[in-house]
Protein backbone atom coordinates (compact mmCIF):
# COMPACT_ATOMS: atom_id res chain seq x y z
CA UNK A 1 0.00 0.00 0.00
CA UNK A 2 1.37 3.22 -0.96
CA UNK A 3 1.55 6.04 1.58
CA UNK A 4 -1.29 7.93 -0.17
CA UNK A 5 -3.73 5.19 -0.44
CA UNK A 6 -3.58 4.67 3.66
CA UNK A 7 -5.34 7.95 3.93
CA UNK A 8 -8.37 6.47 2.42
CA UNK A 9 -8.58 3.24 4.12
CA UNK A 10 -10.97 2.71 7.21
CA UNK A 11 -9.66 2.09 10.75
CA UNK A 12 -10.35 -1.62 10.38
CA UNK A 13 -8.51 -1.27 6.56
CA UNK A 14 -6.18 0.52 8.13
CA UNK A 15 -5.03 -2.20 10.98
CA UNK A 16 -5.07 -4.89 8.41
CA UNK A 17 -2.36 -3.29 6.42
CA UNK A 18 -0.09 -3.15 9.29
CA UNK A 19 -0.35 0.73 9.56
CA UNK A 20 -1.15 1.22 13.14
CA UNK A 21 1.03 4.17 13.73
CA UNK A 22 -1.89 6.26 11.41
CA UNK A 23 -4.69 5.84 13.25
CA UNK A 24 -4.62 8.60 15.51
CA UNK A 25 -4.79 10.63 12.29
CA UNK A 26 -7.83 12.34 11.71
CA UNK A 27 -9.67 12.01 8.54
CA UNK A 28 -11.81 14.65 7.83
CA UNK A 29 -15.10 13.66 5.90
CA UNK A 30 -16.63 16.63 4.13
CA UNK A 31 -19.96 14.85 4.59
CA UNK A 32 -19.43 15.21 8.78
CA UNK A 33 -18.39 18.96 7.91
CA UNK A 34 -20.87 20.21 6.29
CA UNK A 35 -23.93 18.73 8.48
CA UNK A 36 -21.91 20.15 11.81
CA UNK A 37 -21.24 23.64 9.56
CA UNK A 38 -24.98 23.40 8.80
CA UNK A 39 -26.21 22.23 12.19
CA UNK A 40 -23.84 25.48 13.70
CA UNK A 41 -25.57 27.85 11.62
CA UNK A 42 -29.13 27.19 13.07
CA UNK A 43 -27.55 26.97 17.07
CA UNK A 44 -25.59 30.88 16.07
CA UNK A 45 -28.65 32.36 14.54
CA UNK A 46 -30.78 31.00 18.03
CA UNK A 47 -28.06 31.99 20.03
CA UNK A 48 -28.20 35.77 18.32
CA UNK A 49 -31.91 35.91 18.68
CA UNK A 50 -31.76 34.65 22.43
CA UNK A 51 -29.06 37.88 22.87
CA UNK A 52 -32.26 39.71 22.33
CA UNK A 53 -34.00 39.23 25.67
CA UNK A 54 -33.42 41.56 28.19
CA UNK A 55 -31.52 41.31 30.90
CA UNK A 56 -33.08 41.02 34.25
CA UNK A 57 -31.38 42.95 37.10
CA UNK A 58 -27.87 42.03 36.01
CA UNK A 59 -28.88 38.47 35.39
CA UNK A 60 -28.41 37.24 31.83
CA UNK A 61 -31.46 35.75 30.42
CA UNK A 62 -30.61 35.31 27.02
CA UNK A 63 -27.29 33.49 27.88
CA UNK A 64 -28.83 31.82 30.55
CA UNK A 65 -31.59 30.35 28.01
CA UNK A 66 -29.24 29.46 25.04
CA UNK A 67 -26.79 27.56 27.69
CA UNK A 68 -29.82 25.47 29.24
CA UNK A 69 -31.07 24.66 26.40
CA UNK A 70 -28.59 23.50 24.78
CA UNK A 71 -28.17 21.31 28.29
CA UNK A 72 -31.41 19.68 27.64
CA UNK A 73 -31.32 19.14 24.18
CA UNK A 74 -27.80 17.60 23.76
CA UNK A 75 -27.98 15.66 27.06
CA UNK A 76 -31.71 14.46 25.76
CA UNK A 77 -29.84 13.63 21.82
CA UNK A 78 -27.21 11.62 23.07
CA UNK A 79 -29.38 9.58 25.02
CA UNK A 80 -31.78 9.28 22.72
CA UNK A 81 -29.09 7.84 20.16
CA UNK A 82 -27.61 6.03 22.22
CA UNK A 83 -30.91 3.80 22.99
CA UNK A 84 -32.53 4.03 19.92
CA UNK A 85 -32.46 1.39 17.05
CA UNK A 86 -34.46 4.35 15.14
CA UNK A 87 -31.51 5.71 13.21
CA UNK A 88 -28.24 3.54 12.01
CA UNK A 89 -24.95 4.38 11.00
CA UNK A 90 -24.63 7.20 9.30
CA UNK A 91 -27.96 8.75 9.74
CA UNK A 92 -27.14 8.41 13.37
CA UNK A 93 -23.58 10.41 13.17
CA UNK A 94 -24.86 13.21 10.91
CA UNK A 95 -27.90 13.86 13.51
CA UNK A 96 -25.60 13.88 16.55
CA UNK A 97 -23.20 16.11 14.73
CA UNK A 98 -25.23 18.28 13.38
CA UNK A 99 -27.72 18.52 15.87
CA UNK A 100 -25.28 17.99 18.89
CA UNK A 101 -22.17 19.50 18.26
CA UNK A 102 -23.29 22.07 15.39
CA UNK A 103 -26.75 23.17 16.65
CA UNK A 104 -26.23 22.61 20.45
CA UNK A 105 -22.58 23.81 20.04
CA UNK A 106 -23.90 27.07 17.84
CA UNK A 107 -26.52 27.94 20.61
CA UNK A 108 -24.63 27.40 23.88
CA UNK A 109 -21.90 29.68 25.19
CA UNK A 110 -19.05 29.52 27.27
CA UNK A 111 -17.13 32.72 26.51
CA UNK A 112 -19.99 35.05 26.82
CA UNK A 113 -20.87 33.27 30.56
CA UNK A 114 -17.07 33.98 31.05
CA UNK A 115 -17.59 37.50 29.96
CA UNK A 116 -20.38 38.35 31.71
CA UNK A 117 -18.94 37.23 34.52
CA UNK A 118 -15.87 38.54 34.60
CA UNK A 119 -17.89 41.64 33.70
CA UNK A 120 -19.97 41.76 36.72
CA UNK A 121 -16.74 40.86 38.77
CA UNK A 122 -15.34 44.27 37.42
CA UNK A 123 -18.56 46.13 38.75
CA UNK A 124 -17.95 44.67 42.11
CA UNK A 125 -21.32 42.28 42.10
CA UNK A 126 -19.62 39.57 43.65
CA UNK A 127 -23.02 38.31 45.10
CA UNK A 128 -24.38 38.40 41.44
CA UNK A 129 -21.46 36.63 39.98
CA UNK A 130 -22.10 33.99 42.39
CA UNK A 131 -25.90 33.10 42.04
CA UNK A 132 -25.33 33.58 37.71
CA UNK A 133 -21.98 30.94 37.97
CA UNK A 134 -24.59 28.84 40.52
CA UNK A 135 -27.68 28.67 38.75
CA UNK A 136 -25.75 28.17 35.47
CA UNK A 137 -24.10 25.05 37.05
CA UNK A 138 -26.78 23.65 38.89
CA UNK A 139 -29.57 24.18 36.63
CA UNK A 140 -27.27 23.24 33.37
CA UNK A 141 -26.69 19.63 35.30
CA UNK A 142 -30.85 19.30 36.56
CA UNK A 143 -31.58 20.00 32.78
CA UNK A 144 -29.14 17.67 31.31
CA UNK A 145 -30.15 14.61 33.86
CA UNK A 146 -33.75 15.65 33.14
CA UNK A 147 -32.93 15.97 29.14
CA UNK A 148 -31.06 12.74 29.67
CA UNK A 149 -33.96 10.82 31.68
CA UNK A 150 -36.05 12.37 28.49
CA UNK A 151 -33.45 11.04 25.82
CA UNK A 152 -33.92 7.95 27.21
CA UNK A 153 -37.63 7.84 27.86
CA UNK A 154 -38.57 8.53 23.75
CA UNK A 155 -35.88 5.90 23.09
CA UNK A 156 -37.91 3.28 25.47
CA UNK A 157 -41.02 4.32 23.69
CA UNK A 158 -39.59 3.77 19.95
CA UNK A 159 -38.14 0.88 21.30
CA UNK A 160 -42.07 -0.28 22.81
CA UNK A 161 -44.02 0.96 19.33
CA UNK A 162 -41.43 -0.92 16.85
CA UNK A 163 -42.24 -3.47 19.58
CA UNK A 164 -46.07 -3.56 19.19
CA UNK A 165 -45.85 -3.39 15.26
CA UNK A 166 -44.02 -6.29 15.10
CA UNK A 167 -46.30 -8.18 17.30
CA UNK A 168 -49.30 -6.90 15.03
CA UNK A 169 -47.21 -8.39 11.85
Amino acid sequence: MTDDAWKQCTRDEVRRCGREKHLNKHIIRLDVVTVVFLGGCVGTGLRYASSSIADVGGFHVGTFTANMVACFVYAALSAWLGSSSLLKGRAKEYVNRGFGMGMCGGLSTMSTLALEEFMMIDDHAIPRVLTYCCATFIVGFSLAYAGALCGSWLAERNKDEHADKEAIR
